[in-house]
């Protein structure tokens, strides 16, 4: 039986279905939907991208709490979207956020769930610490504490959860990759 789609979140698949549709005609390996603040949105892109049949991946702007920006739970965004599209995404992701702001939303009550840990397991990090509300409407991109901090807190990050994709967004740059490259290699064990 076919999931029930909410009027928002069937507004969402028929705003994204044309794109969707495009880059996975135009042979990409798989799409990606970044920035989601609510679940609405997220499960339309999902059900757009899951009509495509190639591999797709949802990543969220998440609260220090473990919420997405619309209060809903990251377990339960997580279990929703994973029930309801078919093929369900390849994996979850946070982006636009702080490392430690990810760190803090996987470590609250709320986001201790076996689904979340196994699901989520990448981060485009920004370089404030600052929230989304604290963040919005500012003239310019607030630097943070530098890369080689934002390397730290992003391979903290990977230990603790078991993040295995770290990349950068909003204030990142050259540097701050090579850093947490750089912090990524030196973590790396060789096998024996």
């Amino acid at each position: 039986m076919p999931a029930v789609r909410h009027s928002s979140t069937a507004a969402a698949t028929a705003f994204h279905a044309t794109q969707a549709a495009a880059l996975a005609t135009a042979g990409v390996d798989f799409l990606f939907a970044a920035t989601l603040p609510n679940v609405d949105e997220a499960l339309g892109m999902a059900h757009a991208m899951a009509d495509c049949r190639i591999p797709y991946v949802v990543s969220f702007v998440l609260q220090r709490d473990g919420r997405l920006l619309d209060g809903i739970p990251l377990h339960q965004a997580v279990a929703m979207i994973d029930e309801a599209a078919s093929p369900r995404p390849l994996f979850y992701m946070a982006n636009c956020v702080h490392p430690r702001v990810l760190e803090t939303a996987l470590a609250s009550e709320i986001s201790r769930s076996r689904s979340v840990h196994e699901r989520v397991i990448g981060l485009q990090a920004n370089t404030s610490i600052r929230s989304p509300d604290e963040l919005d409407g500012r003239g310019e991109v607030d630097p943070g504490e530098g890369p080689e901090a934002l390397a730290n807190a992003m391979l903290r990050v990977h230990r603790r959860f078991g993040t295995t994709i770290l990349g950068g967004c909003c204030g990142t740059d050259d540097r701050h990759i090579a850093w947490i490259a750089r912090r990524a290699k030196e973590s790396v064990r060789p096998i024996l």
